[in-house]
Protein backbone atom coordinates (compact mmCIF):
# COMPACT_ATOMS: atom_id res chain seq x y z
CA UNK A 1 0.00 0.00 0.00
CA UNK A 2 2.72 2.23 1.04
CA UNK A 3 4.26 1.99 -2.91
CA UNK A 4 1.33 2.60 -4.34
CA UNK A 5 0.50 5.56 -2.16
CA UNK A 6 4.33 6.92 -2.71
CA UNK A 7 4.50 6.14 -6.92
CA UNK A 8 0.99 8.33 -7.21
CA UNK A 9 2.27 11.06 -5.06
CA UNK A 10 5.40 11.47 -6.43
CA UNK A 11 4.09 10.72 -9.97
CA UNK A 12 2.07 13.92 -9.65
CA UNK A 13 4.48 16.44 -8.46
CA UNK A 14 6.38 15.10 -11.22
CA UNK A 15 3.60 15.49 -13.98
CA UNK A 16 3.08 19.24 -11.82
CA UNK A 17 6.89 19.94 -12.19
CA UNK A 18 6.61 19.19 -16.06
CA UNK A 19 5.08 22.73 -16.53
CA UNK A 20 8.37 24.55 -15.48
CA UNK A 21 11.23 22.10 -16.49
CA UNK A 22 11.65 21.24 -20.20
CA UNK A 23 12.65 18.17 -22.19
CA UNK A 24 9.52 15.92 -21.24
CA UNK A 25 11.42 13.85 -18.67
CA UNK A 26 9.22 14.65 -15.65
CA UNK A 27 6.30 14.70 -16.72
CA UNK A 28 7.21 10.77 -18.64
CA UNK A 29 8.15 9.55 -15.15
CA UNK A 30 5.32 10.97 -13.84
CA UNK A 31 3.06 9.59 -15.97
CA UNK A 32 4.77 6.28 -15.26
CA UNK A 33 4.73 6.07 -12.05
CA UNK A 34 1.14 6.67 -11.74
CA UNK A 35 0.31 3.85 -14.42
CA UNK A 36 2.94 1.52 -12.20
CA UNK A 37 0.51 2.85 -9.29
CA UNK A 38 -2.61 1.26 -10.87
CA UNK A 39 -0.64 -1.79 -12.01
CA UNK A 40 0.32 -2.18 -8.53
CA UNK A 41 -2.85 -1.89 -7.16
CA UNK A 42 -4.54 -4.14 -9.71
CA UNK A 43 -1.56 -7.16 -8.21
CA UNK A 44 -2.15 -6.51 -4.64
CA UNK A 45 -5.79 -5.73 -4.20
CA UNK A 46 -7.45 -7.32 -7.53
CA UNK A 47 -9.54 -5.96 -10.38
CA UNK A 48 -12.37 -4.92 -8.47
CA UNK A 49 -10.41 -2.02 -6.36
CA UNK A 50 -7.61 -1.95 -9.17
CA UNK A 51 -10.57 -1.02 -11.30
CA UNK A 52 -11.31 1.97 -8.93
CA UNK A 53 -8.19 3.52 -8.51
CA UNK A 54 -8.15 3.73 -12.40
CA UNK A 55 -11.44 5.40 -12.63
CA UNK A 56 -10.28 7.55 -9.34
CA UNK A 57 -6.58 8.94 -11.62
CA UNK A 58 -8.91 9.21 -14.43
CA UNK A 59 -11.26 11.32 -12.89
CA UNK A 60 -8.84 13.23 -10.64
CA UNK A 61 -6.68 13.82 -14.10
CA UNK A 62 -9.73 15.18 -15.91
CA UNK A 63 -10.40 17.40 -12.56
CA UNK A 64 -6.86 18.80 -12.46
CA UNK A 65 -6.56 19.19 -16.27
CA UNK A 66 -10.10 21.63 -16.07
CA UNK A 67 -8.54 23.70 -12.90
CA UNK A 68 -4.96 24.07 -14.52
CA UNK A 69 -6.86 25.50 -18.01
CA UNK A 70 -9.16 27.08 -15.89
CA UNK A 71 -6.82 28.94 -12.84
CA UNK A 72 -3.42 28.59 -13.85
CA UNK A 73 -2.80 31.35 -16.33
CA UNK A 74 -4.53 33.43 -13.75
CA UNK A 75 -1.86 33.15 -11.68
CA UNK A 76 1.23 34.48 -11.30
CA UNK A 77 3.63 32.11 -12.70
CA UNK A 78 0.63 31.67 -15.28
CA UNK A 79 0.38 35.27 -16.46
CA UNK A 80 4.22 34.90 -16.92
CA UNK A 81 4.30 32.07 -19.39
CA UNK A 82 0.87 33.21 -21.29
CA UNK A 83 1.68 35.48 -23.83
CA UNK A 84 -1.61 38.07 -24.66
CA UNK A 85 -2.27 39.01 -28.26
CA UNK A 86 -4.74 41.47 -29.04
CA UNK A 87 -5.96 40.10 -32.65
CA UNK A 88 -6.91 43.26 -33.43
CA UNK A 89 -3.40 44.92 -34.20
CA UNK A 90 -2.33 42.11 -36.18
CA UNK A 91 -1.68 42.95 -39.78
CA UNK A 92 -3.82 41.73 -42.08
CA UNK A 93 -3.36 40.99 -46.09
CA UNK A 94 -5.65 43.92 -46.62
CA UNK A 95 -3.43 45.76 -45.17
CA UNK A 96 -0.55 45.12 -46.32
CA UNK A 97 -2.39 45.75 -49.74
CA UNK A 98 -2.20 49.29 -48.61
CA UNK A 99 1.37 49.49 -48.97
CA UNK A 100 1.41 48.77 -52.78
CA UNK A 101 4.17 50.77 -54.87
CA UNK A 102 5.22 52.30 -51.23
CA UNK A 103 8.88 53.48 -50.99
CA UNK A 104 10.95 52.33 -47.25
CA UNK A 105 14.14 51.30 -46.13
CA UNK A 106 16.01 47.91 -45.66
CA UNK A 107 16.29 47.72 -42.19
CA UNK A 108 18.07 44.23 -42.02
CA UNK A 109 20.27 42.85 -44.84
CA UNK A 110 16.95 41.14 -47.34
CA UNK A 111 18.77 37.61 -48.04
CA UNK A 112 15.84 37.08 -49.51
CA UNK A 113 14.01 37.67 -46.28
CA UNK A 114 14.09 40.45 -43.78
CA UNK A 115 12.75 43.87 -42.11
CA UNK A 116 11.96 46.92 -43.36
CA UNK A 117 10.71 49.99 -42.34
CA UNK A 118 7.89 50.87 -45.00
CA UNK A 119 6.23 54.12 -43.94
CA UNK A 120 5.75 53.96 -39.75
CA UNK A 121 5.36 50.32 -40.03
CA UNK A 122 8.11 47.72 -39.63
CA UNK A 123 7.09 44.95 -41.81
CA UNK A 124 8.87 41.98 -42.46
CA UNK A 125 9.34 41.70 -46.45
CA UNK A 126 11.10 39.16 -49.20
CA UNK A 127 13.40 40.56 -51.84
CA UNK A 128 12.09 39.94 -55.37
CA UNK A 129 15.20 38.37 -56.42
CA UNK A 130 18.96 38.67 -55.23
CA UNK A 131 19.94 40.13 -51.75
CA UNK A 132 19.42 43.74 -50.73
CA UNK A 133 21.87 45.14 -48.35
CA UNK A 134 21.04 46.85 -45.15
CA UNK A 135 19.17 50.83 -44.92
CA UNK A 136 18.72 50.30 -48.58
CA UNK A 137 16.14 52.02 -49.99
CA UNK A 138 13.60 49.79 -51.30
CA UNK A 139 10.11 49.53 -53.13
CA UNK A 140 6.90 47.25 -52.46
CA UNK A 141 6.78 45.55 -55.65
CA UNK A 142 3.62 43.23 -54.89
CA UNK A 143 1.45 41.97 -51.89
CA UNK A 144 0.71 38.27 -52.08
CA UNK A 145 -1.29 37.23 -48.51
CA UNK A 146 0.70 37.67 -46.04
CA UNK A 147 4.00 38.44 -48.23
CA UNK A 148 5.52 41.55 -49.73
CA UNK A 149 7.95 41.62 -52.24
CA UNK A 150 10.40 44.12 -52.47
CA UNK A 151 12.91 45.43 -54.89
CA UNK A 152 15.91 47.77 -54.45
CA UNK A 153 15.31 51.14 -55.53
Amino acid sequence: MSWILFLSVVGLILICLEVFLPGMVAGVLGGLMLVAAVVLTYVEFGSSVGNKALVALVACSGVALLLWVTVFPKTRAGRLMVTEFDLSESKTADDLKALQNQTGTSLTPLRPAGTATIGSRRIDVVAESGWIEQNAPIQVVTVEGNRVFVRKV
